[in-house]
């Protein structure tokens, strides 16, 4: 019965006052939210009045890495244009792709809100929005309020809130066209007049029917459809926009089907000529990183960007790479007969003259210190540091070499220089050395120092081009990397960005870095924003980077890249020269112990440079003499060797023969000895800590224990027939001699005066007689 008794008088009070509570709880929380609501939150809301008169804040600003400011990242702006200027069809494209239901929805479409939701849901993240027209303008341009990389509900909700009000303030074609005005396109052009001149040279009311889809594909994401860095990318972009103008009934489908066939046709990027402006390439690749990782909010607020550019480094790779293709031009390194860059038309988009690229890197860090995309940036804004993608020639050839050095060959063992013949895909391939001439056989050290092609191919071929190319992958090439042994003669494509990336494995002791620009972004605060890490990936064993410096160091001091001492620098340097096919391109890569640097010398449209341009005369010149200008005591530090290398004892070289220093042929123990003690370190390090297979280092040694005697008794036979010769040749002339010592009296006195003139070795061996 205790159950159903009634509460007593004083519960009942109390679970009064409790939902009482509980109520007044719930009217001030609705309160609050609808107060909160109409203010926009505690900040109150933005004023969309500002909307009319609108312009992109202050411009961020460039520190080099000394912090000394040098260039800035203005927002290309032009004069706003009317809807009624523009061809119908282009905010129809806009519409079509960005907000179908735009003159239905008062700033919020309802109806897309269930399947975004479905669709992040099945993505297991925010994968798709149902932004309008209303909520990105408000988006863009209260940026500080409602921040595009915070993807929260609160956000959210005041992007509603603002687009309300906006819808409330403004028609809708006065919306549209804000929004055409005010949209980001990327590369720093704010609304479509600005991102109409950039991308086509023209002005908004001539835009084509395909010009105004591929400008309405870019809003979405600017950075990944650039339609310059990503064409493929864009054209698809804008052939879906196309797709879905002609499903929404806004033009035909044979209009649509007709404006796809049509390629992007866009026009030359020609910034407008400042004479002034400082290191115009690399600033281009800054902004595009940072548009990358920031979006538009770069050009928001005014930033602090801190870059990795080393003035004077730039200053001089501009001047130098300037200085030695003016010599081409002027026939240095025979007759030349392209376009000349003083008889150029600036009012012509073609770049017919002879062009250029330098990139300098730091080998530790991957700091881009300096970095020349071309000649002139105010004719041509293409980046061909960055861009151009062009055959390596000989500057393949030393992944091939350094995977034989992991494979056991070494520096003195020899290579066959014969007529070699592959056939491959159909085709024939006859590799050819530059001189023409076979040597029957070469080291594998004067192979690669003289830059000889045919024992190149020959030793991609026995150590298998498969390991070549990934290695070079590991290294950083991104083009195709055909696995055929003529790989080695740099038939790969790359960068002068990448391939100095490449380059910083030999120079970092089998560790490679990648390219950084940027390092440190802040906002007027001193807020840290980005701070990009250095990025270092494992390519090789440190052993074989430091021999092939020791190889590659003999390039510069006595092969193909001569002219890096021609041009006064005397540091510690390694590098290697490539000439590609009919002169058409030349290159020099080169490192120190601190820097990695690369140059460039060709056309756009390959041709013929000229006779005797190859990558030993101009690039290697110009490389040389940019790190004379900018070699500090860390560039001249010695090459550092592991300790069995300082028992070494180094073979003179003389027409590619091995010449023993004078005292007859090494021992059998030093020889072993300067044989075996790398690769027992190296398996040692590897396999002994955890005990386990012990008898591959057996089965290494005794490999390389073979090597060494077969080389060993090579030599010794080589001694041997020389000893041979030697001894016959005495012996004859001194049987020549004896017959002179018993003539007659009459003629001894005439054969004393010929006594004086013999050799003295051959008096002495007389006189042991």
């Amino acid at each position: 019965m205790d159950r159903f008794s009634r509460p007593s008088p004083l519960d009942f009070l109390r679970n009064v006052l409790r939902a009482r509570t509980v109520w007044i709880a719930l009217i001030l929380a609705g309160a609050l939210a609808v107060l909160l609501w109409e203010r926009c939150g505690i900040g109150g809301c933005p004023d969309v009045s500002r909307l009319a008169s609108y312009q992109p804040g202050n411009a961020s600003v460039l520190l080099d890495r000394n912090g000394r400011p040098f260039a800035d990242l203005s927002p290309v702006r032009h004069r706003l244009v009317t809807l009624e200027d523009l061809p119908a069809y282009v905010p129809a494209a806009f519409i079509a792709v960005e907000d179908k239901r735009f003159y239905s929805h008062r700033g919020v479409d309802w109806r897309r809100v269930p399947a975004a939701a479905v669709a992040n849901l099945r993505a297991g993240e925010i994968r798709e929005g149902f932004s309008t027209i209303t909520m990105q303008l408000a988006r863009n341009v209260f940026a500080d309020r409602l921040p595009p990389h915070e993807r929260t509900l609160g956000r959210k909700l005041l992007e509603i809130r603002v687009a309300r009000a906006i819808e409330r303030r403004f028609t809708k074609e006065e919306i549209l066209e804000l929004y055409l005005n005010h949209i980001y396109f990327g590369g720093g052009a704010y609304g479509i007049e600005a991102a109409a001149q950039q991308y086509f040279g023209k002005s908004a009311k001539s835009l084509s029917l395909e010009q105004a889809a591929l400008l309405a594909a870019l809003p979405r994401a600017p950075s990944y459809y650039d339609p310059r860095r990503r064409p493929d990318e864009a054209r698809a972009r804008r052939d879906l926009v196309l797709s879905l103008m002609a499903e929404q009934g806004r033009i035909d489908a044979e209009e649509a089907e007709e404006a796809k066939g049509r390629p992007l046709r866009l026009a030359e990027a020609r910034p407008a000529r400042h004479r002034g402006l400082v290191a115009p390439y690399y600033v281009q690749v800054v902004r595009s990183l940072l548009e990358e990782k920031l979006g538009d909010g770069l050009y928001r607020k005014p930033l602090r960007i801190t870059t990795a550019i080393d003035l004077e480094a730039q200053r001089a790779a501009e001047e130098e790479l300037e200085r030695q293709i003016r010599r081409v031009e002027s026939g240095a390194f025979g007759r030349f007969a392209g376009p000349r860059f003083a008889r150029h038309d600036p009012s012509s988009a073609e770049t017919q003259y002879l062009q250029g690229a330098a990139v300098v890197m730091d080998a530790r860090t991957g700091d881009v210190l300096a970095l020349v995309g071309g000649r002139d940036y105010g004719h041509s804004a293409y980046n061909r540091a960055v861009l151009g993608r062009r055959q390596t020639g000989s500057t393949f050839k030393p992944f091939v070499y350094a995977v034989a050095l992991a494979r056991g060959y070494r520096p003195y063992d020899w290579l066959e220089d014969t007529p070699y013949r592959l056939v491959a895909d159909g085709e024939v391939w006859e590799p050819k050395n530059y001189d023409g001439r076979f040597t029957g056989y070469v080291t594998l050290r004067d192979a690669l120092v003289h830059s000889r092609n045919v024992p190149a191919v020959r030793l991609a071929e026995a150590v298998g081009p498969d390991e070549v190319a990934e290695l070079a992958r590991r290294a950083g090439f991104r083009g195709e990397l055909r696995h055929t042994p003529m790989l080695a003669l740099g038939i790969a494509e790359a960068t002068p960005l990448e391939l100095t990336s490449a380059y910083t494995a030999f120079a970092g002791d089998g560790h490679a870095v990648a390219p950084r620009f940027v390092l440190r972004v802040e906002d007027a605060d001193g807020r840290v924003l980005w701070e990009p890490e250095v990025a270092r990936r494992e390519v090789m064993d440190p052993d074989v980077a430091r021999e092939m410096t020791r190889l590659l160091t003999g390039v510069v001091d006595e092969g193909t890249g001569r002219a890096v001492r021609g041009a006064g620098y005397r540091g510690p340097a390694a590098g290697k020269t490539g000439t590609t096919d009919d002169w058409t391109d030349a290159w020099f890569v080169g490192y120190t112990t601190r820097r990695v640097a690369t140059v460039w010398i060709g056309f756009d449209r390959p041709r013929p440079i000229a006779v005797r341009a190859t990558g030993g005369t101009a690039p290697a010149a110009a490389w040389g003499a940019i790190m004379r200008r900018i070699a500090t005591d860390e560039d001249w530090w010695p090459w550092w060797q592991p300790w069995w290398d300082l028992r070494r004892s180094q073979p003179r070289i003389a027409d590619n023969t091995i010449e023993v220093p004078r005292g007859g042929l090494e021992s059998l123990p030093g020889l072993l000895w300067r044989e075996l003690a790398p690769q027992v370190e190296r398996e040692l390090r590897n396999v002994v800590p955890d005990g386990r297979e012990i008898d591959r280092i057996g089965r290494s040694v005794e490999r390389t224990l073979e090597r060494a005697l077969r080389d060993l008794e090579r030599e010794l036979r080589r001694q041997q027939e020389r000893w041979q010769r030697e001894q016959e040749r005495l012996r004859r002339e001194q049987q020549r001699w004896q017959e002179l010592r018993f003539r007659g009296p009459e003629r001894r006195h005439g054969e004393d005066d010929r006594r004086s003139r013999v050799p003295a070795a051959w008096r002495a061996a007389d006189a042991d007689v």
